[in-house]
Order: structure tokens, then C-alpha cells, then sequence
């Protein structure tokens, strides 16, 4: 089982979020690039997310895609429990890029999905999610600036939160996002973080990326 410390991460703040899923699947297909060419649908699992300021608030999550290229974890997506995945996906797929919609691009590539179902029992950390904050967490330079511009992807698109792009350093927050899969272990660790000034958008650190190096 492969253990993974580090990896382009999205996660979900509110069920059928569509945006989330419009920037997860478009980023990095810009300029004839190819972000990843399979992604796994993980129903019923547990990603378990410890946060060390009770203030801070980002519940567990019940459902994953991992996205794949050359074999290689590359991307993670975190889903809340009762999202129409098929359906998120779907109005993803269905999105303009270059000249045509997304699914043209999956297409002429041959990008595969898959989907499994750990049959976990969901597991819970009592954050009101009704109070979650938007958060966005990478191991890439040209995403983390675009991020801290209110963007969910490297490129320019319309998705993201764009409410404020004046962002503080908060030093000691910890967040750990812990997901076991059928072929991967995530154990995703964040010791600080970027929040911006109206606390609506946290990028944290991840402790073992390239961006701390």
C-alpha cells in the first residue's frame, strides 16, 4: 500500500459543491497539458480531519476521488457524504474549454474512472458544517499563488472565493487529513496557514510538500 504525505488537495465545504468539482477536474489541462488520465470514485470511506483551533472548522469527509497519471496518486479530492457525485462530475464534464466542453478533451485522451466502495461506516468529528470554511491545500508554487488570489485552480477560471485576497500567516495551526483507500494511504499533515482577513478561505502547509522545502 502506497503511504502518500503529500498531494494536490480539494476539499468539498458544502454538498454539491459544483465548483469544487469544475476546478478539480479542469486544472492543469491548460496548454495541451495532461493533469492526470484516471480518476477512482471512493464511496463510503473515511477521511479523517483533525484540526487543533476549535475555531477552525472542516468536517470529516465520506466520499474521495484520487486522481491518477502514469499509475502515480497526483490529486485528492475529499467529498461530503450526501453529494450527487455523478452528478457533480457531470456538470463538470460538461464545462467550455477550448472551444468545445471538457468531456471532449477526456475523450480524445482517454481518461479512465473507476469507482470502489470501502463500505465504511462514517465516522464523524461533531463540526456543524453549516460553519465549514472554505479550504484549499496544494504541493504546487504557480496553484498556491493562484489560491491566495481566491482561485481553485493554477489556471484562470471564474471558480474559486473571491470575497477577500488579503490573507494573514497563522504559524502554528496543525490539520491532518487521514484517508485509507484500497491501494493508498493519505496522511496529509499541515502545520500552518494561510486565512484570509473576513475567515472565509484557509490555505494551510503541507508539512511534507515541495513549498516547504
Amino acid at each position: 500500500m502506497k503511504i502518500i504525505k503529500s498531494i494536490d488537495l480539494w476539499t468539498e465545504q458544502y454538498e454539491n459543491h459544483y465548483e469544487c468539482f469544475n476546478g478539480a477536474f479542469v486544472d492543469g489541462f491548460e496548454n495541451n497539458k495532461i493533469a492526470f488520465d484516471e480518476y477512482k470514485i471512493i464511496r463510503n470511506c473515511n477521511c479523517v480531519i483533525t484540526v487543533s483551533n476549535q475555531n477552525v472548522n472542516i468536517s470529516n469527509k465520506h466520499n474521495a476521488i484520487v486522481f491518477y497519471k502514469e499509475n502515480n496518486p497526483v490529486r485528492l479530492m475529499v467529498i461530503n457524504k450526501n453529494t450527487d457525485i455523478e452528478k457533480c462530475i457531470s456538470i463538470a464534464l460538461e464545462q467550455y474549454f477550448n472551444d468545445g466542453i471538457l468531456q471532449n478533451l477526456y475523450d480524445s485522451i482517454g481518461i479512465k474512472s473507476t469507482m470502489i466502495d470501502m463500505n465504511e461506516e462514517a465516522i464523524y468529528n461533531g463540526v456543524d458544517s453549516t460553519k465549514e470554511i472554505d479550504v484549499g491545500s496544494c504541493d504546487r508554487w504557480k496553484l498556491l499563488y493562484n489560491m491566495l488570489k481566491g482561485s481553485y485552480t493554477e489556471s484562470d477560471t471564474q471558480y474559486g472565493n473571491f470575497e477577500s485576497d488579503k490573507y494573514e500567516f497563522i504559524p502554528d495551526l496543525y490539520i491532518k487529513y487521514k484517508l485509507t483507500t484500497d491501494t493508498e494511504m493519505f496522511e496529509i499533515e499541515h502545520k500552518c496557514a494561510f486565512i484570509n482577513t473576513i475567515k472565509t478561505r484557509l490555505i494551510p502547509i503541507q508539512e511534507n510538500s515541495l513549498l516547504t522545502k
